[in-house]
Parts: C-alpha cells; sequence; structure tokens
C-alpha cells in the first residue's frame, strides 16, 4: 500500500515537473534551481529527508502558496529525488 502511494506520488509530482517544463521552456532551470537549493538547505538544516522539508516549507512559509510556485517546488522535489534515487 505505500508502495502505491509513493508510485502516486512520484507520478504528481513528474506531471508537475512536465507542466512547468512545457509552461516556463527556456527559463525552467532558472526557476527551479533556486527551489532546489531552499528544498536541500531545509532538509539539511532539520536533518530531514526532502519530502519531509517540502511539507515544512509548505506549512511554514508562505514561499509555496501561489499556484505558479506550487509546480515550481514539485518540479524541484522531483528534480531532487530523480538525481538522488532514480538514476541508473
Amino acid at each position: 500500500m505505500a508502495e502505491q502511494k509513493t508510485f502516486r506520488n512520484l507520478q504528481v509530482l513528474e506531471n508537475a515537473r512536465n507542466t512547468a517544463k512545457e509552461l516556463l521552456l527556456d527559463q525552467y532551470d532558472e526557476a527551479v534551481k533556486p527551489m532546489m537549493k531552499v528544498i536541500e538547505m531545509v532538509a539539511t538544516a532539520n536533518n530531514e529527508n526532502h519530502f519531509e522539508a517540502m511539507k515544512r516549507i509548505q506549512d511554514q512559509t508562505d514561499l509555496s502558496d501561489a499556484p505558479d510556485k506550487k509546480i515550481i517546488f514539485a518540479a524541484a522535489l522531483m528534480e531532487i529525488v530523480e538525481e538522488k534515487n532514480l538514476k541508473f
């Protein structure tokens, strides 16, 4: 059951990343890389994984409140997950 939820969550993140790439085109990296750094810094500072860090950002800041920022943060999280875990 947990594996299905994880897989579903990864699909949502991947869809958000694909949407962000379509919308931002050449500006994708410029928009996503700073958000990746924010997620990584929060994860490191709080000794937690990147999903927990993203949850903390959503709960304790207004950084991801705007709809366009939600997609960019989701794309950033997917980039981190893929970079750290899904490269073959």
